[in-house]
């Protein structure tokens, strides 16, 4: 049984301000080299798939090119939405029997995360890394506070999640045909009536959205890695 991995990178990076996220530069490299090699130095993954941006596909291919990678890495353009792109990459895997679905702009997720992650996925069919909020939770109604949400029900969700391709594959049909846009694709599993474990994410796994975010990953990196030399 083959493992996939799908890579999701043709983001646009709007409120960043940078391009593509997935080509942004995090103490040297790139989110998408970052990504790409978490999956490579994983034995249980047979084969990735890099969702790239479309009109910087050559971009992202120099980047996997540049790891000199050991297994299939294939770079697909992606769609015009996150949903569209990981559909492409679903084609691409045909014939894994599982796959992780990762966002290349979560440059700092864990080997031991992904193992997690997959561990359940094997067994329950569809799983996802989550973390409390630490933070006091509230619903919001025209400016107003209408109601205190329980956090010991809440969390909040990471990737990489990790699925049966079958089942992965059901549940984006059907969200198709519904017409539904999800935000990550355990909705969509979960709207199309399959269950979906959850198990511990990691406080570092942040995801590069806004220039805040840039900065702060900036100097988690640089406590974690060596300065690269020119």
């Amino acid at each position: 049984m083959e493992i996939g991995a799908i890579v999701a990178a043709a983001g646009a990076g709007t409120r960043l301000g940078r391009g593509s996220k997935a080509l942004v530069r995090l103490n040297g490299r790139t989110a998408v080299a970052r990504a790409v090699e978490l999956f490579l130095a994983l034995d249980e993954v047979d084969r990735i798939v890099v969702v790239g941006p479309p009109a910087q596909l050559d971009l992202a291919r120099l980047e996997v090119e540049a790891l000199l990678p050991a297994k299939s890495v294939l770079v697909c353009p992606g769609g015009e939405t996150r949903q569209q792109s990981v559909r492409a990459g679903l084609k691409a895997l045909e014939g894994c029997g599982f796959v992780l679905v990762h966002d290349a702009a979560r440059p700092m997720a864990s080997p031991a995360l992904v193992r997690r992650v997959l561990a359940a996925a094997l067994q329950t069919g569809a799983a996802l890394p989550g973390i409390r909020p630490r933070d006091a939770v509230k619903r919001v109604e025209g400016g107003r506070l209408v109601e205190n949400l329980d956090r010991s029900h809440l969390v909040m969700a990471q990737t990489p999640q990790g699925f049966d391709y079958q089942l992965l594959e059901r549940a984006h049909f059907q969200a198709a045909d519904a017409g539904l846009v999800g935000d990550d694709d355990a909705q969509l599993v979960a709207a199309a009536g399959y269950a979906v474990a959850v198990v511990a994410g990691e406080a570092t796994n942040l995801k590069l959205t806004t220039p805040d975010d840039l900065e702060l990953l900036e100097a988690l990196l640089r406590e974690h890695e060596a300065p690269l030399i020119p």
